[in-house]
């Protein structure tokens, strides 16, 4: 007779099945994690982003919140007892990471672009040229400017990467908010005007209240700034990448008389150290300063286009919310996403921490090397190494974001021109770009273009593979390294002064188009509210 399980051995078997198949879903659903956490970085998403809605009310009733008095609204507070409206969010919103160790290597990336730091650099090279003036300029002396150079770059170009990341994503935000409000700005316009026209005599320059200055230059803030604007002019013109290149070769003419020596690769290595840390420092002050003033520029505009929305919603006693607008991210085909890989670790904590394990192990080797020369060149050898792909990699990403935030602020001001037409509203004055016709700046153009292309990063991984196996096989020894350092310093230093050359004519298109932005909206908020820019604020 066959025996019946009991109720307490079934109870057994489904409790074991339910815990295998818990394990197993928890398995996969780690490993979905992990391989969602390897593939994310480079990963370009979607911007989604609406302008904060100006809240209005009436004295007795909310024009926009579905609120009461008792609710507990962020835009209105008490005074004397009674509900009053509050101020709103005027201004851009940026977004903020959601980590802690994010925002402090922003912070990080903030300071390095500022003057104090590009003063502090201009100070370590003058007082290390004064050193080797007095000790006659040794070998250690080329050394350890070398050695800190690299390293220096290393940071920079991890720095330069963050920053990169940073103003793309803040200046694309801005963009969708500024469509955001723009939207219900239209929307409003209608049903006030009621088929009305604001059709005007042309509006002269004088005539609008403009406080963010003249964009064909960054504003002066004091004599160093002031030699900052005609130092990038210079060190970007193509005739500084001329004379750069005028004297490697005139070094190369040097080679015979020096019999090819190490002393002689030296000298090369300790003056593009010399020219790359101050490039690099430099560039992250020029975009630096660049950013205050589109920051400067938006913020106005966002405080012009909020007092006209509130303005509008008094009128209309619409409640809509502003809409959310969504911007589609670069689409990429595998070699770009892979450099965005690669540009993501870079800029990221993840690069910080391999940056870190390698300079602890190079210390930690230190003693066993007995400190030597070959010793101090092996660090310089690995940061200039990935320095100089760091380079282009830096410079393809530049490009390829350039050209799509140029796609999405091109929709930004098209929509405007339709809402001007739409109103019979004459256009103010828009500044334009300079237009180069040179040859030393289609010389400059041409170059900057080259070097911004996904084979130019290609090459430059090429000829990495072809240094190192070239140095391993002279064991990488003193002159294996001074090897590897040479060829990529001289062509990351050049790189640098074409990447400078790129952000000046860049970063002036960019302020031009706000600064024709905030005359558009400083037009459109004259002709209808009138002269009183300035909303009502909570006492």
């Amino acid at each position: 007779m066959t025996a019946v399980p009991s109720p307490t051995t079934e109870i057994e078997v489904d409790e074991k099945a339910v815990t295998e198949t818990y394990q197993v879903q928890h398995f996969q659903s780690i490993f979905k994690k992990c391989i969602q956490a390897i593939q994310s970085p480079g990963k370009h998403c979607d911007i989604r982003s609406a302008a904060p809605t100006q809240q209005v009310f009436d004295g007795e009733n909310f024009l926009h919140r579905s609120c009461s008095p008792g609710d507990s609204c962020s835009d209105y507070k008490v005074k004397n007892g009674s509900i009053v409206e509050c101020e709103n969010i005027r201004d851009y919103i940026g977004q903020k990471r959601p980590n802690p160790a994010g925002r402090i290597f922003d912070l990080v990336t903030h300071l390095a672009g500022t003057s104090f730091v590009f003063i502090l650099t201009l100070v370590i090279l003058v007082v290390w040229a004064i050193v080797g003036g007095i000790y006659h300029a040794p070998d250690s002396w080329q050394i350890v400017m070398q050695d800190g150079s690299s390293i220096q770059c290393y940071i920079s170009a991890t720095l330069l990467m963050r920053q990169q990341q940073n103003h793309h994503n803040q200046l694309t935000t801005m963009i969708a908010q500024l469509r955001s409000r723009l939207c219900t700005i239209r929307r409003l316009i209608g049903p006030v005007l009621q088929g009305k026209s604001v059709a005007s005599a042309p509006l002269k320059y004088q005539d609008l209240q403009d406080d963010v200055g003249d964009a064909q230059k960054l504003p002066v803030e004091n004599w160093f700034s002031l030699i900052c604007n005609y130092v990038s002019l210079v060190v970007g013109s193509v005739y500084f990448f001329m004379l750069y290149w005028a004297g490697i070769f005139i070094w190369v003419g040097f080679g015979k008389m020096l019999n090819w020596s190490d002393e002689w690769q030296l000298y090369i290595n300790t003056a593009t150290a010399v020219e790359l840390t101050f490039t690099s420092v430099f560039l992250q002050n020029i975009r630096h300063r660049h950013m205050k003033y589109i920051s400067r520029c938006v913020s106005s505009i966002f405080h012009i286009d909020a007092a006209l929305e509130e303005a509008l919603r008094r009128r209309s006693g619409d409640r809509e919310r502003n809409p959310v607008i969504e911007i589609e991210a670069e689409k990429v085909n595998v070699g770009s996403r892979t450099i965005d890989y690669y540009a993501h670790l870079v800029g990221s904590g993840v690069g910080a921490v391999i940056s870190a394990a390698v300079f602890i192990v190079w210390l930690a080797i230190g003693n066993t090397m007995h400190w030597n020369s070959n010793w101090w060149l092996i660090i310089g050898t690995y940061t200039g190494l990935v320095g100089f792909l760091d380079g282009f990699a830096l410079r393809n990403v530049y490009f390829r974001e350039s050209n799509h935030f140029n796609v999405h602020v091109q929709t930004l001001v098209d929509e405007e021109y339709l809402l001007f037409q739409s109103l019979g509203l004459p256009l103010p004055h828009d500044s334009e770009t300079p237009v180069n016709k040179s040859f030393a700046y289609k010389l400059s153009s041409f170059i900057g273009y080259i070097c911004s292309q996904a084979f130019s990063v290609y090459a430059a991984v090429i000829i990495i593979v072809g240094l190192v196996v070239a140095a391993g096989a002279l064991r990488f020894n003193e002159t294996a390294q001074l090897f590897c350092n040479t060829p990529t310093m001289i062509i990351e230093a050049a790189l640098l002064i074409v990447l400078i050359e790129a952000h000046n004519f860049t970063n002036l298109e960019n302020r031009v188009k706000f600064r024709n932005i905030h005359l558009r909206r400083l037009a459109l908020m004259k002709a209808m509210v009138g002269d009183d820019y300035l909303a009502n604020e909570c006492a």
